[in-house]
């Protein structure tokens, strides 16, 4: 039996892992290969199930097969496993797989495709992992872990675990309290706060940012370059009838849950507004190379933003 996965490196991992587990194989039992793999290797170890029991291989194709050079004996290793034994289980990692090998995958055996969960999807993904675990939530939970943690899914996978152990239902501020990680309070958080015209909230980030010993430059650093990117969101809402997280994302080679946020900020926002925002931003680099207090000009410039700049 042939199974093969590809997408998320930590989807398809563990997936396999499970897969093997199913059917009676724990590790000692698996033998995996990766770099170095041959379709001679390959062919000998599956013909050793029914002499020594049943046999479990692991084939790591992304390990042991990259780029040009390893097409050639990729393909020698797949008609090798045109042969395999059926009673051989025959676990293939590979998470760039393209159509055509997926193909392949297909007619030798049981295929499945895990792509990373994004946007809404994250959010789902997140919400079926606490049901999985038996974990009692309330239903912001599951969001409040996405914008923790992102697109963390091993992250987000062992602090599932760890809540998992917690009596009683969990609720967002108990989640953030537990999680404890502030530094995921990032620029957008705070840009976020001054569009709310929360300035409490937004000066509570920056002693939150402070605190966690990031510099006031940096702090700011970060805040540039998230609004550079709200910039370029304002930009492609004026050049399209319709803009998609997808398109930012590929436009600015961003991460999508940083152009979905992106995204959300600029609706708010039309090219006047954002002269004056990118001006309190540069108002205030500008404080701070002149000597003034970095602190002291970070927290006027939260001030400033939630107080109409940044709307």
């Amino acid at each position: 039996m042939i199974l093969a996965f590809s997408g998320d490196p930590f989807l398809v991992s563990r997936a396999a892992r499970r897969a093997l587990a199913a059917r009676g194989f724990g590790a000692a039992e698996v033998t995996e290969l990766g770099e170095g793999m041959t379709a001679e290797q390959v062919r000998w170890l599956a013909a050793q199930s029914g002499l020594f029991g049943q046999v479990a291989l692991l084939l790591d194709f992304d390990t042991a097969f990259s780029g040009q050079a390893g097409i050639k004996p990729r393909n020698e290793v797949l008609r090798a496993l045109e042969t395999a034994p059926a009673d051989t289980l025959i676990v293939i990692l590979d998470t760039e797989a393209t159509p055509a090998r997926q193909k392949s995958y297909q007619a030798l055996g049981e295929h499945l495709h895990l792509s990373t969960p994004r946007f809404n999807a994250l959010t789902h993904w997140i919400r079926h992992e606490l049901s999985e675990q038996a974990v009692r939530f309330t239903d912001d939970v599951p969001q409040t872990l996405s914008d923790l943690f992102g697109e963390d899914l091993p992250g987000l996978a062992s602090e599932i675990g760890k809540l998992a152990v917690l009596d009683g239902t969990l609720t967002s501020d108990r989640v953030r309290a537990i999680v404890n990680r502030p530094a995921a309070r990032d620029a957008f958080d705070l840009i976020e706060a001054c569009h709310q015209g929360d300035a409490a909230a937004a000066l509570s980030i920056c002693h939150s940012l402070l605190s966690q010993g990031e510099a006031p430059a940096r702090v700011l650093g970060a805040l540039s370059w998230q609004y550079h990117l709200v910039a370029h969101c304002v930009a492609l809402r004026q050049a399209h009838a319709r803009v998609e997280p997808s398109l930012v994302a590929q436009t600015l080679k961003v991460k999508p849950y940083v152009a979905q946020k992106a995204l959300a900020l600029a609706k708010a926002l039309d090219e006047t507004g954002l002269r004056r925002v990118l001006g309190a931003i540069l108002a205030a680099d500008l404080a701070m190379k002149s000597g003034r207090d970095d602190a002291w000009a970070l927290e006027a410039l939260a001030l400033r933003l939630a107080q109409g700049e940044g709307r």
